[in-house]
């Protein structure tokens, strides 16, 4: 679908997901929405042996409640909070990069306000979806709310600070850190994960609150070397991506163009990260 126009809030897209969220895999009678559970259906489903399986099954049943673990903790993480949150309080925010410059940052933050305005409308232009569409106003409107206040933010980063203390404790228990991904030797739906948060949080210039100049030495180490594998620089969108969002920008499509960064990144973790 395409985002830029609005068109998981039409009500052909809300007859597939209710809910109105992107993304949503619809395979034959089957819809599956959610990154997370496209991920696990995807795996489930498709997965022919050819690649270690994200969540292991020969690893032991302790290794496999500490992925499940840490990819919970981890996801519950509301990335969008904190990426809007921080162009509304910069004083928390080092250098942002690309595409989260101040430009970018502006609109982005404007559309989010626009956002809820045109969510009540099309509610009343929609009698079959009003209820849905409403509640996600609502819901908007208390995202909102958090990322304006200042105190609620800076609580939100404290609460991203405790999760990374919880990665910190476990990348430091590793005996041999440079062999060991999160929870095991293998590159797990956890490091996935973790992987999507560090590169968000790096992006926003929020590296130096976090992990960097030795404050969590095994974060700075594990994203220095996670960032070096093929698979991360082929999931990450590339500078000319970015160039092409500057020119999109000029055309009122960035909105959409960066939220489908996320997405992209998200489910293309799935085909590309799980590689070496």
């Amino acid at each position: 679908i395409n985002i830029t126009k609005g068109e998981q809030y039409q009500s052909w897209f809300l007859d597939i997901n209710p809910k109105g969220e992107v993304p949503v895999l619809k395979d034959g009678m089957k819809i599956i929405p959610d990154s997370a559970r496209i991920i696990d259906y995807l795996e489930d489903n498709f997965s022919n042996g050819e690649y270690q399986r994200l969540i292991p099954l020969d690893k032991g049943s302790d290794v496999r409640k500490k992925v499940i673990h840490f990819r919970q903790l981890i996801d519950q993480i509301p990335a969008n909070v904190v990426t809007l949150g921080s162009f509304y309080h910069p004083k928390f925010v080092g250098k942002p990069k690309l595409p989260f410059i101040t430009p970018v940052r502006k609109l982005l933050a404007s559309g989010e306000e626009k956002n809820i305005t045109n969510l009540k409308s099309l509610a009343e232009m929609n009698p079959n979806h009003r209820d849905v569409l409403l509640e996600k106003a609502e819901v908007s409107e208390k995202k909102h709310q958090l990322m304006v206040s200042e105190k609620s933010f800076e609580n939100l980063l404290y609460q991203v600070d405790k999760v990374l203390h919880e990665v910190e404790k476990e990348l430091s228990s590793k005996t041999q850190m440079d062999e060991s991904w999160l929870c095991c030797e293998q590159f797990t739906v956890a490091d996935i994960s973790l992987t999507i948060l560090l590169n968000r949080l790096y992006l926003l210039g929020l590296e130096n609150r976090f992990w960097s100049d030795g404050k969590k030495p095994g974060i700075e180490r594990y994203f220095a070397r996670v960032r070096q594998r093929d698979s991360f620089k082929r999931t990450i969108p590339s500078q000319m991506f970015h160039l092409k969002t500057f020119i999109e920008m000029q055309s009122g499509f960035v909105i959409g163009t960066v939220i489908f960064t996320a997405l992209a990144v998200i489910i293309g973790s799935f085909i590309l990260l799980r590689k070496k």
